[in-house]
């Protein structure tokens, strides 16, 4: 869907929550880009593009550090936060083939993706053969001319919120899956989970059916039956119209990862940013060996915020906003 089509694309909430302050918002065109502009009662102005916001408090470096994935983790190295095993590819460099061997051997699978990319553009996972890992540099030199090679970690995706220096909202992207009751067939099982999202009803989203345009046909037709709580990942998506499910896992999350987060937001000198990291189990304390840095984000999608099955939805749209107030109103935007 294009954001002009969005009717809750993440300008568009926030415009909404911008006029009950008193702020005009005024619609324009940049080059074939939509451009917005918010005008606060006082006359503070903050423009950004609609389809890529540009937060007012963000900076060009910070904005750097989160685009370039190569630099993101560096910086996440420097403040201490661990990392999957990462290798640059510079444009038109390839690897020895002992590299690639030794690569291969040392880890179960790897994954490449460009160094600048968002929403799993040019992402290849599973990798653990020479064949696909050449096909997947190729694909993922069609977004970015530089790649990563990384290793494939294995565990949980959460989406850390930062605003002002404090974790507000931890949002677990769960990949679709089904769970045995050791009874029910996979295919049984899909259409329990199908129901289930056919009840849920949120305002500025709604959850897909698993149909064979998300999920493997076969699992549609299945008739093996799970052992009582076997889990069943029935593909790797991490995005809501991809089959994940969002849950708000803040008061669950064991508290050892909260201060390190950030610290390393802090580090960066970012107002609001998400921090999104991979962790083998939310509830444990966290080791070297038990979660990793994945990317920053400084413009994530805000109505996945209001989509969270547990009933947990942060309402970030007039948080944010008043950040964005406060910060367009102090000294600080005038330096």
């Amino acid at each position: 869907m294009y954001i002009k089509d969005d009717p809750y694309a993440s300008y568009k909430l926030l415009s909404e929550e911008f006029k009950k302050k008193g702020y005009q918002v005024e619609e324009g065109w940049v080059k074939n880009s939509r451009q917005i502009t918010f005008k606060s009662p006082n006359g503070r102005i903050w423009q950004t593009l609609a389809a890529h916001l540009s937060y007012p408090f963000t900076s060009q470096k910070i904005r750097s550090v989160s685009i370039n994935k190569d630099r993101a983790y560096n910086f996440a190295n420097s403040m201490g936060i661990t990392t999957p095993y990462t290798q640059l590819i510079a444009e038109d460099d390839q690897l020895p083939s002992d590299v690639i061997n030794d690569l291969l051997h040392r880890f179960d699978k790897l994954i490449v993706k460009p160094t600048r990319a968002s929403l799993a553009r040019g992402l290849t996972l599973g990798i653990n053969s020479v064949t696909e890992l050449d096909k997947a540099i190729t694909y993922a030199r069609t977004i970015s001319p530089q790649v990563l090679i990384q290793e494939q970690v294995e565990g949980e995706e959460i989406r850390f919120t930062v605003i002002e220096g404090k974790v507000t909202a931890a949002i677990l992207r769960r990949t679709p899956r089904v769970i045995g009751d050791g009874i029910s067939t996979i295919a049984q099982l899909i259409d329990i989970e199908n129901i289930e999202r056919q009840g849920l009803q949120f305002t500025y989203l709604e959850y897909p059916l698993l149909n064979r345009d998300i999920i493997n046909p076969l699992f549609l037709t299945s008739d093996r039956v799970l052992e009582k709580g076997e889990i069943l990942e029935l593909n790797r998506a991490t995005m809501i119209k991809n089959g994940c499910s969002v849950y708000d896992i803040l008061d669950d999350i064991h508290p050892s990862y909260i201060k390190p987060i950030e610290r390393l937001v802090s580090g960066l000198g970012a107002k609001f940013i998400v921090v999104d990291m991979f962790l083998k189990d939310f509830t444990k304390k966290k080791t070297d060996t038990n979660y990793w840095f994945i990317e920053f984000n400084t413009s994530p999608v805000l109505k996945m915020f209001y989509g969270c099955r547990d009933g947990r939805a942060y309402d970030i749209v007039p948080v944010l906003v008043d950040t964005i107030d406060r910060w367009l109103n102090s000294q600080e935007s005038q330096d």
